[in-house]
């Protein structure tokens, strides 16, 4: 029995490890199931690119309900208890996960370019709701055979893998073993990987472009909002369209800062690159597995406005035609233009629309946001004055 096994832990070791894996597993449950249920109740939610997001939130749900929790029963154990049909339903999901996930975000990523890169007639014929659900349904069809197939066919075997507390592919041969790897490392990594560093840069300047026309000098103003105008009605692009951008690009970030080291440790360990993994190495190894899974809804909350408004009202349990009405105005002023003036009036006041009040005017001016009258500034606010 080597030093670092699972049952010659200290009792320290296995609290702050399984204290560790039960919280992933709980935050990952509740966001990514957060992430499902607001675009259930929420129509404006149901659009073609938040079908890539459901589609990675399933797949982030699949770890938090058939992987993550054995996992934490292996820590807690020592050892795997379970038998062995759950043990090959551990692997298969687990290793489903791990090819899936990278995927689905190189689909993700690809649409964002088609959207904010190419026009909107190419965006709508690409990627219509009907061939984005074909387009995932058939990936996830093919990754689910993948990761099965083999096994059926005594090609390769699944066994529990005390380092990574949970069961995992076994090879029965070097050959097979090669010629695994170079596939999955090629259409599960690499490949989605290269898709999605080429789309979001693609994404990044051209949102940069369109920030540098829409912030030009005061002097300017007008020709600035009608460029900003012209560059918007050609490609059928909102203010919700640019920060769904944004806050993806977040999650791709975060993904590859998790996803990076996990494939090399995988690498190291099943060629054998290095003389002895240590446990804690090939644990950390699924942690940035489990932690992938799990902040990807918070990035949502954290930058998309549409997902954190629909978090709120699930959490406050609030009357889904009390907040319509604000949404539905806040949504118009917003794609209405893009000024530098009207992004100041709204980081400013923000109006609250909890009553059936009207806007009587508004105005994108600096010198007139004073004489705005009629509108309801929320709580915290009951009057504006300068």
């Amino acid at each position: 029995m080597m030093p670092d096994d699972l049952s010659s832990r200290s009792l320290g070791l296995i609290v702050v490890e399984v204290s560790f894996l039960i919280t992933l597993n709980i935050l990952s449950l509740i966001g990514n199931a957060l992430v499902c249920i607001s675009v259930y109740k929420n129509p404006r939610l149901r659009t073609t690119t938040n079908l890539y997001i459901i589609a990675l939130a399933s797949s982030d749900l699949l770890s938090a309900v058939f992987v993550m929790p054995i996992s934490a029963s292996v820590l807690i154990a020592g050892k795997w208890t379970l038998g062995g049909t759950l043990c090959q339903l551990h692997a298969f999901f687990s290793l489903f996960v791990i090819y899936v996930s990278p995927v689905t975000m190189a689909f993700t990523a690809v649409n964002r370019y088609v959207r904010i890169c190419k026009s909107n007639q190419q965006y709508k014929r690409l990627f219509s709701g009907r061939k984005s659900s074909a387009l995932l349904v058939s990936a996830w069809s093919f990754v689910a055979c993948y990761a099965a197939v083999p096994r059926l066919f005594g090609l390769q075997a699944y066994e529990f893998v005390p380092g990574y507390a949970q069961c995992s592919i076994a090879h029965l041969s070097e050959t097979g073993k090669i010629i695994n790897y170079v596939i999955v490392v090629t259409l599960f990594f690499l490949t989605p990987c290269i898709a999605t560093t080429f789309s979001y840069t693609k994404v990044a300047k051209m949102i940069r472009q369109h920030n540098a026309s829409a912030s030009a000098t005061i002097q300017r103003r007008e020709s600035a909002r009608e460029r900003s105008r012209t560059w918007r009605k050609s490609k059928g692009i909102t203010n919700h369209e640019i920060k769904l951008s944004k806050s993806l690009f977040a999650v791709v970030f975060a993904f590859m800062i998790c996803w990076i080291p996990f494939w090399i440790i995988v690498i190291l360990r099943r060629f054998r690159l290095v003389a002895v993994m240590p446990r804690n190495v090939e644990l950390f190894c699924m942690f940035l597995l489990y932690l992938s899974n799990t902040i990807n809804p918070f990035i949502y909350a954290g930058m998309n406005p549409e997902f954190r408004r629909e978090f709120r009202k699930i959490f406050l349990c609030k009357n889904r035609h009390e907040v319509d009405v604000a949404n539905n105005r806040r949504e118009k002023s917003e794609d209405a233009t893009d000024t530098p003036n009207m992004e100041f009036f709204r980081r400013v006041f923000r109006p609250n629309f909890h009553h059936d009040t009207s806007l009587v005017s508004l105005s994108v001016e600096k010198s007139e946001i004073c004489a705005v009258k009629g509108v309801d500034l929320g709580p915290s606010i009951s009057e504006t004055s300068c």
